[in-house]
This record gives C-alpha cells, sequence and structure tokens, in this order.
C-alpha cells in the first residue's frame, strides 16, 4: 500500500514537471523565473 501511495505522488509529481517545461517552451509561463538569452548577453558585455 506504501508503494502505491508513493508511486502516485511521483506520477503527479512528474505531471506537473511536464507541464512546467510545456508551458516554458511555449513561453505561455507566468510563474517560472529564468534568464533568457537576451539577458545572458547583456551580463556578458
Amino acid at each position: 500500500m506504501r508503494r502505491a501511495v508513493w508511486k502516485g505522488k511521483a506520477a503527479i509529481e512528474a505531471e506537473k514537471a511536464l507541464s512546467l517545461g510545456k508551458s516554458v517552451l511555449t513561453g505561455r509561463s507566468k510563474s517560472f523565473v529564468y534568464p533568457s538569452e537576451e539577458e545572458e548577453e547583456e551580463e556578458q558585455q
């Protein structure tokens, strides 16, 4: 029974991670902050 609960929680977290990854790739993410390529280029100069 504990293994089933653990696997259920893992499946939920995997689904959340996939959803976040998709939203970041499409540019629709509002809650996830990451440096863009433009910001990285400005910092290097």
